[in-house]
This record gives C-alpha cells, sequence and structure tokens, in this order.
C-alpha cells in the first residue's frame, strides 16, 4: 500500500463553527482542488477539530504541500484558527480497502 495520511488538529479561538458552515467550507475549499482521495474533519469539543487528508502517494501529498499552505493561511485568518498538531505519514493499513 503506498498511500499517505496527513492528521492535523487544530484549535479555533472563538468557538468552532456548525457543521454546515464546515462542509461549505471543505466544498469552497478543497472540492475540484486537491488530488485527495478524502477529507475528513471531526469535532473534539467545542474548541478543538482534527482531521484527515488521504493521497493515493506521498508523492501526491508532497506536490500539494504549497497549496494546502496557502489554504490554510487564509482560513485560520478567516476564523481565527490555528494548527496544534501535524502528523503524516504512509498508511500501513485501511479497513475500507480490504
Amino acid at each position: 500500500m503506498e498511500k499517505y495520511a496527513i492528521y492535523t488538529k487544530w484549535y479555533w479561538k472563538d468557538g468552532i463553527v456548525s457543521a454546515e458552515e464546515m462542509q461549505n467550507g471543505m466544498k469552497e475549499n478543497l472540492v475540484g482542488k486537491t488530488e485527495a482521495e478524502d477529507v475528513i474533519w471531526w469535532k473534539m469539543d467545542d474548541h478543538h477539530h482534527q482531521s484527515i487528508i488521504i493521497f493515493a502517494s506521498e508523492v501526491l501529498a508532497k506536490a500539494e504541500f504549497e497549496k494546502r499552505q496557502e489554504m490554510r493561511k487564509k482560513t485560520t485568518s478567516e476564523h481565527n484558527t490555528n494548527m496544534v498538531e501535524e502528523v503524516m505519514g504512509p498508511i500501513l493499513s485501511q479497513l475500507s480497502n480490504m
């Protein structure tokens, strides 16, 4: 398996927006603008969300690095957020593909 994942954790100073606003943000910022196979955002608590981005390969993930950084600059300033943690690496196993 050569898939690659990027996990992030985010802090929202003013609190997380609604699920509808998150979905609209994903559509606006990601649909048709990424080679990612999937992107999932989930709420931890009222001030934190986490995400996982799945790419078909590390090459594709790294090719979009600058694009991700630009999108993050825009969205962090718009929503008063900051990244708490980021971890990336090759996927070793994935239930949905077994």
